[in-house]
């Protein structure tokens, strides 16, 4: 039995290939928070004193990873004398901003957090610090957020 190319009304049918293309959606990978920076982010929740509320500022980074590569609640030595009693003196969080976030990161701190001062290290002194000499020149490098 043969096939014919012409429909009903006699006229050529044709062939018709159906293609769909699905262009692909570029999806921003989500950045996971590292183990050690985990363990800061829980330090940092357990600190309270003054205006510094540990928990919400610990909440909010969680929340906007997207900003900051990595935050910072050293200690000083006065912590060593007095952590055994359950205090832990940290006045200073250091926040090392994703490129764009730095100046938002900065009023953040000051308005939603209410930081007694708030300075930027900048591209010498933060290559000193981080042990790198990568850094481009840049005199905003490191958010400095100090609390009284």
């Amino acid at each position: 039995m043969a096939t014919s190319n012409k429909n009903s009304s006699g006229k050529r049918k044709r062939d018709v290939k159906i293609e769909f293309t699905i262009s692909p959606v570029l999806q921003k990978v989500e950045k996971k928070i590292s183990e050690a920076q985990n363990f800061q982010l829980e330090v940092i929740a357990k600190t309270n004193f003054n205006s510094f509320n540990g928990r919400e500022i610990a909440a909010w980074l969680r929340k906007n990873h997207r900003m900051w590569r990595a935050v910072l609640l050293p200690l000083d030595f006065i912590s060593l004398r007095d952590m055994a009693d359950g205090s832990w003196h940290a006045d200073t969080l250091y926040i090392y901003p994703e490129d764009g976030y730095h100046f938002k990161l900065e009023e953040i701190m000051k308005e939603q957090f209410h930081a007694d001062e708030t300075q930027w290290i900048g591209r010498e002194s933060a290559m000193d610090m981080l042990g790198t000499s990568e850094i481009q020149d840049a005199s905003y490098v490191i958010l400095s957020a100090w609390w009284d």
